[in-house]
């Protein structure tokens, strides 16, 4: 069996590729052929249809459009092709005949098309099925795996916290958690490219905060183990990679009640309103402040992340696989 894995050409953050590349490994060392094939353009709406009008794919048994890419489906063999949905971000802030087109070639038009579709959560998996209007027997969930290397890094709380801090898009909500964290004795670390306004803020709160824009996958795992805690107060998300990959390493984290991230997180986080910054900074003291607290979030959080390991999560693909293939060739 061999299963082709299309992908974007470009992209700024490589998340969706850094999962495949996870699974991709596993796949192969359980004997199965993969194939990664990039999309001939980039990601304007001109080159959307540049893509659909050029874009050829290699011989394969499976095709696998890993995200974000999705309406090239309309170019793949129906009963051969699964897609995975990572989120619908793409229809943010967007409306009239450009929402309108966006969900259909995205979404409305690979879901009906794709003999199946994975979306990576729960919300996710609501979200596509109320664009596309597809079934829910259709689309099933698979969530993406811890990171290799993502293994308990025991750490003592230091004297001066350090709280990590992922992402500066406006939906990663840094302002509040900025605002929460304001007066208290930490160090807060910021993974992410800050705005001139979100800079000016930071320093306004007089807070004791580093950046850095970029980092690759060795550093990123370093940041979660110098970490005391990991606050994802996102406002929306497709996942929420950052709670299982903090939950992996044993750190406690902090992150918003409400879907996805407080199904992604189990019993393993402190979940708090991240509309509300007195509740954000409320959930911070709690585990700075009550070692006892923090350590049972810690220790539910490492339980958890167990079920997020990319064996587990390659074998719900492979079922797909198995079954996609055997339909084909009976």
């Amino acid at each position: 069996m061999k299963i082709c894995f299309i992908e974007r050409r470009d992209a700024d953050t490589p998340s969706i590729e850094r999962v495949f590349d996870t699974l991709i490994t596993e796949f192969r060392s359980r004997g199965i052929e993969c194939e990664r094939q990039k999309l001939p353009y980039g990601n304007r709406l001109v080159d959307i249809f540049r893509n659909l009008f050029f874009f050829s794919p290699e011989p394969a048994d499976i095709y696998h459009i890993a995200g974000h890419v999705n309406y090239i489906g309309l170019r793949l063999p129906p009963e051969r092709t699964i897609q995975t949905v990572h989120d619908l971000g793409i229809l943010d802030k967007r409306t009239g005949l450009r929402r309108s087109v966006l969900g259909r070639l995205f979404f409305r038009a690979p879901a009906r098309r794709a003999k199946r579709t994975v979306a990576i959560s729960k919300a996710t998996r609501e979200s596509l099925i109320r664009i596309s209007g597809e079934s829910r027997e259709k689309i099933v969930v698979i969530p993406n795996p811890v990171p290799p290397g993502y293994t308990e890094r025991p750490k003592q709380l230091a004297d001066r916290p350090r709280i990590l801090q992922i992402g500066t898009a406006p939906h990663k909500n840094l302002e509040r958690t900025a605002e929460a964290i304001s007066g208290l004795d930490v160090h807060f670390r910021i993974i992410g490219k800050l705005s001139e306004t979100q800079r000016s803020l930071l320093d306004g709160l007089e807070l004791d905060f580093s950046s850095i824009d970029y980092v690759d996958d060795r550093s990123m795992l370093e940041e979660y183990i110098a970490a005391d805690i990991v606050v994802f107060c996102s406002l929306f998300e497709g996942f929420g990679m950052p709670i299982i990959e903090a939950q992996a390493i044993g750190r406690p984290v902090v992150t918003s009640d409400r879907s996805p991230m407080r199904e992604v997180a189990g019993k393993g986080a402190l979940l708090v309103d991240p509309e509300d910054v007195s509740s954000i900074r409320q959930g911070i003291e709690t585990l700075i402040w009550k070692p006892d607290v923090a350590e049972n979030y810690r220790r539910a959080g490492l339980k958890n992340a167990e079920a997020y390991q990319v064996s587990t999560i390659a074998d719900r693909y492979l079922e797909l696989y198995q079954e996609i293939f055997a339909g084909r060739k009976s």
